[in-house]
């Protein structure tokens, strides 16, 4: 991936509740753009979202449920693991003839870079697939694995079990998935057009200007809506 300048990610101000059960980071890539890194409790587990990852070859949104089906136990050791920069396989989802499962790989330690992905394996023939990947700096695999040891006591068998992911939509300016019970979640009405659905970083003009300190290309679409906004802000 090269070496990253890195976006210091913002907690969200908002509801007490929301604060402490959510976390997001951007790093900004001198060739890949923006790359996001959103954690944040699903019922009673964790639902972690890496915006672009590799998804079947493609890029594209990876929203991954994590249930928390053992008091917590595994999550923590997946968000320590993620924190210390230790290699991890969590789990494993078996059916006739194959076995999937996801790892965290530490690799590139010269780049400091380290990749979460779901590898299914089919027998007999012994065919690896990776059919989830995101590429991250380990600096951002550490603060979101901080980010999910602190939510997972959190979790209680109280919570709603959450069967179904929560809908997102993309934010405009950064791609970056919003939630709507995210508190940075913002609609935002600007210039000949109504801009929808924008991250608060965004909508502050935060991304904007990180973008031109880093000097990196932007998609032409994102770069219409972010102009726009800042010509709207006082």
């Amino acid at each position: 991936m090269g070496r990253h300048k890195q976006h210091k990610p913002r907690r969200p101000r908002g509801a007490e509740d929301r604060a402490t059960t959510e976390w997001f980071g951007t790093v900004i890539h001198p060739t890949e753009g923006m790359l996001h890194l959103d954690v944040r409790q699903s019922g009673n587990g964790i639902l972690i979202t890496c915006s672009p990852a590799e998804v079947d070859g493609i890029p594209a949104a990876w929203p991954l449920r994590l249930v928390n089906d053992d008091n917590g136990r595994e999550l923590t050791d997946l968000g320590a693991a993620l924190a210390t920069g230790q290699p991890y396989v969590l789990g494993a989802d078996t059916g006739p003839g194959y076995e999937t499962v996801l790892v965290f790989i530490p690799h590139l330690p010269e780049e400091g870079v380290g990749t979460l992905a779901r590898v299914r394996t089919d027998a007999p023939a012994g065919i690896t697939t990776w059919e989830r990947c995101a590429e991250r700096p380990m600096s951002l695999w550490a603060e979101a694995g901080d980010s999910l040891t602190r939510i997972v006591p959190l979790l209680g068998p109280d919570a709603p079990p959450a069967d179904e992911l929560e809908d997102c939509r993309l934010c405009p300016g950064c791609y970056r998935p919003v939630y709507e019970s995210s508190s940075s979640y913002t609609v935002f009405g600007a210039g000949p057009f109504p801009v929808i659905g924008l991250c608060r970083l965004c909508a502050e003009g935060s991304t904007l200007r990180s973008l031109r300190q880093a000097d990196v290309p932007v998609d032409p679409q994102q770069r219409t809506v972010l102009e726009t906004v800042a010509a709207a802000l006082p």
